[in-house]
């Protein structure tokens, strides 16, 4: 390997990955959690069955594979983008790493109000579809409307719960389900954008 690449390497992987490394056994330190607890994987750690938080980690894996799109697209040079085009897919990939951060760290059920962040969201969505509208159009309108509107509805379910008269385990259900479609609609959506953008004029 050419010593250009190597020094990219370490700046753009190595170094980022071993300061996160660091940093979060420092944290985990600071909180009284023990190393191997942060280090171990969670259904080892727990001892549970293959299934156990199945379709949560597909979650998080197609929010981040939205993200890893996006903004590849955006920044790598390998897809010519320019302009609006290209503030559209900067935008879409940092929004899809927030919400793949909060559904992996329970930010939103944790540490921020939920009816803070879910309000955030759908802002952050609005503004999507009215600065990038005819770039979302153009890309697949479609796809970017029904991710929100699944998205939406999960949201909805889980502000009501307390209100319709349904068993937790059956909303639970609905909200989960609604919630998975969308995220699966959502990385449809980006990786269409992705694959269409190099057309667009910006």
């Amino acid at each position: 390997m050419p010593p250009r690449s190597l020094l990219r390497v370490l700046q753009l992987a190595l170094l980022p990955a071993l300061a996160v490394y660091v940093l979060a056994l420092l944290l985990s330190a600071a909180a009284g959690i023990r190393t191997q607890l942060v280090i171990r994987d969670l259904a080892q750690t727990c001892d549970t069955a293959l299934g156990v938080g199945l379709l949560s980690n597909l979650g998080y894996l197609g929010w981040i594979a939205a993200a890893a799109i996006a903004l590849f697209t955006a920044l790598s040079g390998v897809v010519q983008v320019r302009g609006r085009v290209r503030q559209l897919l900067l935008s879409g990939g940092l929004f899809s790493l927030l919400l793949c951060l909060d559904d992996m760290f329970l930010l939103h059920d944790r540490y921020i109000g939920s009816t803070f962040l879910y309000s955030l969201y759908a802002i952050f969505a609005l503004l999507i579809l009215f600065r990038f509208r005819s770039q979302v159009n153009a890309l697949a309108g479609g796809s970017f409307l029904l991710a929100v509107v699944l998205l939406g509805l999960s949201v909805i379910i889980d502000q009501l719960q307390d209100v319709i008269p349904v068993p937790y385990s059956t909303l639970q259900l609905f909200e989960e389900g609604a919630k998975f479609l969308g995220i699966a609609t959502w990385l449809a959506f980006w990786w269409q954008a992705g694959a269409g953008a190099g057309k667009l004029k910006g």
